[in-house]
């Protein structure tokens, strides 16, 4: 079986999930902090344009910590920390193997442009290529390749209603295939404190470059060429307003290439200091 998902890695030599970046940033010395979990199972991917099953049960899973910080009221700071584990199981046998460690560890800037009843930013996120793999077992804990992804954001409120659109484009290195970003969210306060959203998050690829049919370091959840048109509800709850709160989402996609079949379930706890 490690043979089989080694070669599996030759032949195609592949969430979020980070948060839609909004347009508003936090104010000077506040600060949100944000710890996430996420977790994918599947034994299908889509690869290449063909529905494939996997010889195997795969689970990902990811402890993230999401910061921000205001260094002045118009400027924000972001660092994005994802603890992952990730494995899998064979179907017949007993055969699994396991990998733990750091995910794509990401940093970032926004800058509030306009700040009237519409509100823009614009924001540069890199993403280091900070993964542990395994070749020996053909286990990775993230994209093999760093990102740079600079994006524009634009959103405004009315009553209960928010809503923003984000638009960016991601600089890939390592021979992986640069993409295009965005990604739109509206929410509805439906109890005090309460929040629905809806999101979509559209990625797809720019140009084809080499590592998809080269690196073998890759994993079914992180392929180059990844391709999808993410939907999703979240939910969200502030049981101290501006204080402490909880979310939840449920996140799945249509459009995918080279990406896991399966949706992914979230849950956060955040607190603003």
């Amino acid at each position: 079986m490690k043979n089989s998902i080694l070669l599996l890695c030759v032949v195609v030599v592949l969430t979020h999930t980070a948060m839609a970046q909004s347009p508003w940033t936090r104010e000077k010395g506040k600060a949100y902090v944000q710890l996430g979990f996420t977790g994918l199972f599947y034994d299908e991917i889509q690869l290449e344009g063909e529905k494939t099953v996997l010889p195997v049960d795969i689970s990902d899973v990811t402890v993230q910590v999401y910061s921000e910080y205001g260094i002045t009221n118009n400027l924000e700071a972001q660092l994005i920390v994802p603890f992952k584990s990730v494995g899998y199981e064979t179907k017949i046998g007993t055969t699994s193997e396991s990998l733990s460690g750091l995910g794509n560890v990401s940093l970032g800037l926004k800058y509030k442009l306009y700040d009237k009843k519409w509100k823009i930013s614009s924001g540069l996120m890199y993403t280091a290529n900070s993964i542990t793999k395994d070749a020996d077992i053909g286990l990775t804990t993230g994209f093999n390749a760093s990102t740079f992804l600079p994006y524009i954001v634009a959103g405004s409120s009315s009553g209960k209603w928010y809503y923003f659109a984000n638009l960016g484009y991601g600089y890939m290195d390592n021979d992986y295939s640069d993409f295009f970003r965005a990604s739109f969210e509206v929410g509805y306060e439906v109890i005090k404190n309460g929040h629905l959203m809806f999101i979509l998050d559209t990625r797809n690829i720019v140009s084809k470059e080499s590592a998809f049919d080269n690196d073998v370091n890759q994993w079914p959840s992180y392929l180059d060429r990844q391709t999808y048109n993410a939907i999703g509800i979240k939910g969200n709850y502030e049981f101290k307003k501006d204080k402490f709160g909880a979310n939840f989402a449920v996140i799945g996609a249509t459009g995918i290439d080279n990406a896991a079949l399966a949706p992914t379930l979230n849950l956060g706890l955040y607190t603003k200091l």
